[in-house]
């Protein structure tokens, strides 16, 4: 088991740059004056009440803010603390990955941490804590094990990496992807006599199952909640059935991916899917989520995130491909670090521009500190400490920044079914 995670040393040049982009990152949340996110202060509520889940979400997003805020205390850089750290810790599974898969081939290991590193949605990833962060790093772990479990051809390193994705589904239920993948991927590609592949497939969802359970166990013991809530966000029962949700999927890609990279993807899984590639055993984890999500937004609308477990995998794609281009892959690398580092600016300087209040990008995470000494101060000259408001997104943050106070934030109970 040790030989999965055996990271092999790093290229000198990379640990420099991820060292650097980590403590860029890190100052630029220390002195940020934008404040905490309405997910971020709930994640945090989570975070003093530990379990094994939550109405929306699982809980080691919940973990990871306690394990932070009790070694650094209470505050909006505590909770973000480690969302930079565990992005990096993700580039360095990116490049054994890919080591593991290319050797020192054209220094694909290498641009594959770079690609990751300098990927838009991990600028602001870095900056803002959220569910994907720990999934991300849970999943590029879980395809380290598949690859090793597929060269050597154990039951045991078999049920080992579906007990990793079993840990993804504490992170998000995306993670569900992973056993998808494995099924398509024996169904249509995989090579061995057929009662291997049951067997293997069998140990591998007996991992995924036993260590998913205490999350599956909760949602039995508090009616199917986040179930619920994951059906609700999908609109399910009324959907829309609009081209332009999907279209608007794809096309927030190019912000998730960087305008160069979205182009770089498509073709680079062209290019080897065309060639039969010996790394095409990603698209079983990197295709079934694009089309999932595209099949969405037809439904209802399917958020740019939604796309963050095909990421790892794409990855490796591009920085392949690129390996080949090195003056295309100098250009695509340097304009999406050139974005991450407009990302670090905004995050320092808490500023986009001139915008009203009403239509400020950023109004969401301003004006929360403010808000909460007004509230104390019209407390102070009445008789109740009870403040009613009627959303997730103005209690929570409200909770953070009264948190020394003796104010309590109540939400009425809806009359039809909770939503929150």
């Amino acid at each position: 088991m040790k030989k999965v995670f055996n990271i092999l040393p790093l290229n000198k040049n990379l640990m420099i740059i991820i060292t650097i982009v980590t403590i860029v990152r890190l100052i630029s949340i220390a002195v940020s004056p934008l404040e905490i996110s309405a997910d971020e202060a709930q994640y945090w509520l989570w975070s003093n009440d530990l379990k094994w889940g939550y109405f929306s979400k699982p809980p080691i997003i919940a973990w990871v803010i306690f394990l932070s805020t009790s070694i650094l205390g209470v505050s909006e850089f505590s909770i973000r603390f480690f969302a930079p750290i565990l992005h990096t810790i993700t580039a360095i599974l990116i490049y054994k990955l890919s080591r593991d898969i290319y050797g020192d081939k054209n220094n694909i290991a290498f641009t594959s941490a770079i690609v990751w590193l300098s990927l838009p949605i991990i600028g602001v990833g870095s900056f803002l804590i959220s569910t994907d962060t720990p999934l991300m790093l849970i999943w590029t772990a879980s395809l380290l094990a598949i690859n090793y479990a597929k060269d050597k051809k154990r039951v045991s390193m078999w049920l080992f990496a579906g007990s990793i994705a079993g840990i993804g589904m504490l992170a998000k239920y995306a993670s569900i992807y992973l056993p998808l993948g494995i099924m398509i991927w024996f169904l249509l590609f995989y090579k061995d006599k057929t009662y291997k592949k049951l067997k293997y497939l069998i140990f591998y969802l007996l991992g995924f199952v036993i260590f998913a359970s205490p999350n599956l166990i909760w949602n039995l013991n508090n009616n199917f909640n986040t179930i619920n809530h994951l059906s609700d966000n999908a609109v399910i029962s009324t959907p829309n059935y609009s081209i332009t949700g999907s279209i608007s999927f794809i096309l927030s890609q190019v912000a998730v991916l960087g305008p160069i990279l979205f182009f770089v993807s498509i073709i680079s899984i062209w290019n080897f899917w065309k060639n039969n590639h010996k790394i095409n055993w990603l698209l079983c984890f990197i295709l079934p989520v694009f089309i999932l999500m595209i099949i969405q937004g037809f439904f209802s609308e399917a958020n740019a995130n939604w796309s963050a477990t095909a990421l790892p995998g794409l990855t490796i794609f591009c920085a392949a491909y690129l390996s080949k281009y090195k003056l295309l892959s100098k250009i695509t690398i340097s304009s999406n670090f050139i974005i991450c580092l407009i990302i670090v600016i905004i995050s320092i300087t808490g500023s986009l521009g001139n915008y009203p209040i009403k239509s400020d990008p950023l109004r969401k995470l301003k004006g929360w500190d403010i808000y909460a000494s007004e509230i104390n101060k019209l407390i102070d000259n009445s008789e109740s400490k009870i403040v009613l408001v009627n959303r997730r997104g103005v209690a929570s943050p409200l909770i953070f920044y009264l948190r020394e106070t003796d104010i309590l934030i109540r939400v009425p109970k809806p009359i039809n079914k909770i939503s929150n």
